[in-house]
């Protein structure tokens, strides 16, 4: 979930990726513990998660640099690519999903627990306060230096009364 404080612009120019609609939100895809995303979670892009155009001009789950190769984040995905349950699906009839791309304001439920090698990360979220975010392999914000362009900045830390992040995005 992404909830938008300020928005940065929204950007539906170019397709989805198949692989945006279809890649699984599960622990065995990642590789690690996916605390923040729900077992029963939609396969796809989820809004929180970060995007990166591919290589075919097509907006795709972002990965980190240093293992993916991938171009850079560009922004975050506004919904889930299947969309919700009793609404519509505009994203699966269009083949497009809201991408924010600029600077803006947001929370979201979505992010790393653990570092890529499930291990603990090495700033706990209740000290992140105003330090850099990236992106994980699996789209994912974190702590963690993985490679990737610091995509924003910590404005506000989770608890467990509040499990929302709040940052703001610099790209």
């Amino acid at each position: 979930m992404l909830i938008i404080k300020y928005p940065g612009n929204r950007n539906t120019l170019y397709s989805l990726a198949a692989a945006a609609f279809t890649r699984p939100n599960t622990e065995a895809e990642a590789g690690r513990t996916l605390g923040r995303v729900a077992a029963n979670a939609p396969s796809g892009a989820l809004g929180g998660m970060f995007a990166a155009m591919s290589a075919d001009y097509e907006v795709d789950i972002a990965a980190d640099n240093a293992v993916s190769g991938n171009p850079e984040p560009i922004g975050v995905f506004l919904l889930d690519a299947a969309g919700s349950a009793y609404e519509n699906t505009p994203t699966v009839a269009s083949g497009k999903l809201t991408v924010m791309t600029g600077p803006g304001s947001y929370e979201t439920d979505l992010y790393e627990t653990v570092n890529e090698n499930d291990t603990a990360l090495g700033v706990a979220w209740a000290d992140a306060l105003g330090d850099p975010l990236y992106v994980s392999d699996f789209g994912l914000l974190t702590t963690e230096d993985t490679g990737s362009v610091i995509v924003g900045y910590v404005t506000k830390t989770p608890t467990s009364e509040n499990p929302l992040l709040g940052f703001n995005t610099v790209l």
